[in-house]
Formats: structure tokens, sequence, C-alpha cells
């Protein structure tokens, strides 16, 4: 992995190693080295040329389904009140009796000019996009809970603490911009982000999280960094090899306190742009907030954002199992207008050839309704989880406009064409960086890991 001599570097006593692995410490040193003599912030060149510098993940919590957004199924409706038939029962499911079929509460009709199916959920971004995006229909996993549904999307794994996508890009590529993180992840769930896994903590991600009042807050990110440069001082005053690490986070949060306010001041933005993401609109507010942020935050270099929907006034998330039409309109119409603006703007400044932007759930939802007794009550409009067969889209970064991959079974319950797995999708984005994902590894506890572990393909399909 190394490319460099890692001889010369210094020799560190057992106790200046106590609290941190020489491993790491050695891993980040050899980099610093790197650095210093090429310039460069990462020690991997991309493997080939890239079609993405930075990437933008819009993460919809909870489940966004399928056959109610872009998985067309006109036999839902046919069907509806009708048991599944035997061929495409479920092995189980999480929570419920199995119901019958529902039809979607939503119109269906063809969008753009390449007439795709689509509900009438994102009409913003469907009238302005659909003909740029490129959908996977036949994504698939086995992981039917939320919390071990949302591992597997971010880091390849269900239940191990692991690096998560952010980690490995950053860990690979580095920042363009060094007074601020590579990773950053706008509106974490319950204010948490991946941890780095078993990655050097440099390359976690930094939240940026809502204040208990409104909008995103400066304050929670530079929490802690009072009397900043005395400490910085004292550190380097010590000139104490085992601290560079420490030094060098340091460094990061104060440099940052010059240059991440800015950033975050969206007043700096016209009028004209903050109205497009729909700021100061109630239902658009908050989002929009974080996607114009995720914009301006990819324009300073950073690698990696992560832009979660993560609450709602309209119910739990995008998780309906109860309430379907009036949660998923109600979450729509909050991400529909931020999400096309996101995309129109970094196409007017001519950033989304080289920003790729993903947009989904950790998994969809069933095609039958859900059957709840007992303290849950009893719903007849809600449908249950389903890591099966689900959809996302991506948009720029060297994917193929306009384009639709794979699908699923007649009633979008499995995978049935062309399937990706999460591997493979883990694979492809690396291969649109310019990583081989066969090649980003990190040695630990013994063997080398990387993101894709011993799975995933790259979709050539999906290439521009």
């Amino acid at each position: 992995m190394n490319p460099l001599n890692t001889d010369s570097l210094p020799t560190l006593s057992r106790r200046s190693l106590m609290g941190m692995s020489g491993l790491a410490l050695a891993d980040l040193l050899t980099r610093q080295a790197w650095a210093n003599t090429t310039g460069k912030s990462s020690i991997l060149e991309p493997h080939f040329p890239a079609r993405a510098k930075r990437m933008i993940f819009i993460l919809l919590d909870g489940g966004l389904s399928q056959v109610d957004s872009y998985d067309y199924k006109p036999r839902l409706q046919k069907e509806h009140g009708k048991e599944l038939p035997e061929s495409i029962q479920a092995p189980k499911f999480t929570f419920a009796q199995r119901g019958r079929i529902i039809g979607s509460p939503f119109e269906f009709k063809q969008w753009g000019e390449t007439g795709h199916w689509a509900s009438d959920l994102f009409p913003e971004v469907n009238r302005k996009w659909i003909d740029k995006l490129c959908f996977i229909h036949s994504l698939h996993h086995d992981n039917e809970d939320h919390t071990t549904a949302m591992s597997m999307l971010n880091t390849g794994v269900p239940r191990e603490i692991r690096p998560a996508m952010g980690n490995w890009l950053l860990y690979g590529l580095g920042s363009d911009n060094g007074s601020l993180p590579g990773y950053i992840d706008l509106t974490p769930k319950d204010n948490r982000t991946f941890p780095s896994g078993f990655l050097p903590s440099v390359y976690s991600g930094a939240p940026i999280f809502k204040s208990n009042n409104d909008g995103l807050n400066w304050d929670n990110l530079k929490a802690g960094f009072k009397g900043q440069r005395e400490h910085l001082d004292f550190i380097r005053g010590l000139n104490t090899n085992p601290l560079e690490i420490e030094l060098r986070n340091r460094e990061l949060a104060f440099r940052m306190q010059s240059v991440a306010p800015g950033i975050m001041d969206l007043n700096q933005e016209s009028e004209a742009t903050r109205k497009s993401y729909g700021i100061g609109e109630d239902h658009t507010d908050e989002f929009g907030q974080t996607l114009l942020l995720a914009r301006r935050f990819a324009e300073s270099g950073v690698r990696y954002i992560t832009a979660t929907h993560s609450t709602s006034r309209y119910g739990n998330l995008w998780d309906q199992h109860a309430n379907l039409e009036k949660g998923h309109r109600g979450n729509a119409h909050a991400v529909d207008q931020p999400i096309a603006a996101l995309l129109s703007d970094l196409e007017a400044r001519g950033l989304l050839d080289d920003t790729l932007v993903l947009c989904g759930s950790e998994f969809g939802r069933t095609p039958s309704r859900e059957l709840f007794d007992g303290q849950m009550g009893r719903s007849d409009n809600g449908r249950d989880h389903n890591p099966h067969g689900f959809t996302m889209w991506m948009a720029g970064g060297g994917t193929k406009p306009g384009y639709h991959h794979g699908a699923t079974d007649d009633y979008g319950f499995y995978a049935a064409e062309n399937k990706v797995s999460i591997h493979d999708l883990h694979a492809t984005i690396l291969h649109l960086m310019g990583i081989d994902h066969e090649r980003l590894t990190y040695h630990h506890s013994g063997r080398d890991y990387r993101l894709t572990d011993v799975f995933g393909s790259v979709v050539e399909e999906l290439l521009a």
C-alpha cells in the first residue's frame, strides 16, 4: 500500500505509543512524509483517471418505497387487496404478519423525453432531472432492520464496526482543502456519524447537526475550540513526535475556525439561490439549508459529504409502516425542491461533471401492507422493510444520464434482472473516484481489509 520506505521514520518508545496504535501512527507519519516531499495530501494516487473528484450522498433515512416512487408496478393496482403469489413470498418479515397487496396511493405517469414512469412524489426532480439521472432498480442485501441495513449501506458489513465509504475515500484520496475535514456529515441521525473503524481517527467524519432551535449551527462544530491557539503553541513547544497526531488534529481544528464559519454563512448566497433551495419556506427550509451547505463544502474541496434527511414532522422518517401516503408525501415535499436545486446549482457552477451525487435509502419497502396487532395497533396502509429489491439514483460524476439499470419482479419485491449488491455499488463508486476497489486496502489484525471485503464488481453499464 505505501510506496515510501518507512525506515527513516522516527523510532518511538514504548511509552510514547501508549494509548495509540503504532501501526496507525506509522501510517500517519508516512502520509505526512509523503505530503512534505510531494505536496500531495494522500499517498495513493488514483489508479486511473477519476471521473469524480468529490461525492455528495443524499440519505433518505428510513426506507423510501421504490414501488411508490421510481419502480412502477401497475400490477399492484390491478391486484390491490389480493394475496401475494407464493412464488415471491418473503422468507421472513421484520415486524408484522404479512398483509395483502396494496396499490400505490400516488399517481404514476411518464416524465421527460425518456418517458420513464415515476410517481408524483418528486415533481421538481422529475420535471428537471429525470432524463439526467442514472437509476439502479435492482439493489439488494439481506438486512431487514434499520441498524444493520444502514451499516451495510455505508460500510459494506451489517454488524462489525468498519470504516464507512467516506472514511475510505478520505484515507485513499485525502482532502483538497487542508483547512477543512475531508469527510463532513451533515445532520447525522441522533447527532452521530460513522466512526472510522480500524482506520486512524484523522479519517473520521466531522458531524454538523442542527441546533435545538432551527437550522444548522456552526457552534456545534466549533465547540471545544476555545483556547485552541494556546494549546497548539504548548504542544508545539514540547516538540515530541508522539504528539504528531494530536497536533495535526488540533491544527486542522484551528484552521477551520477561519474557514468554516464563512462557508456556513448562507447569507453570503444570493436571495435567488437561497430561494431556489426553499430556504425560508416552512417545509423546505431545513433540508434546503443542508443541501446548500453541501454544495458550499463540495465547492471548497471536501471529498465526501453526507446529507441526511433524518428529522420529520410527518411521522417516523421515511419509515411508513402506517400512514404511507401522508408520511411519504410530507417527506418528499420537504426534500424535492432542495434536491432539484442542488443538482441545478452544481450544473450551473460546472461542478456536476466531477461531483458524484447518490440518493436513496438503506432499503425499500414491501408491496403488501402490514398487519399490526396489540400495542402498535392495526394498519391497512403501511409497508414493511424490504432490502431484497430497491432503487437508488446517481447523477453527475461520470454516470450515464437517463439510464435505468436492472429490475425487480412484477410486484417490486425482489431484484430480478441485473442484480446489484451493495459491494457492487461500492466498487462502482470507488471506480468513478479513480480507485480500484481491490487495491484500496488497510492492514488490520493480520489481514488486508477493503470496503468491498472480498466481493464486488464494477457495474460498467452505469458509466458514461
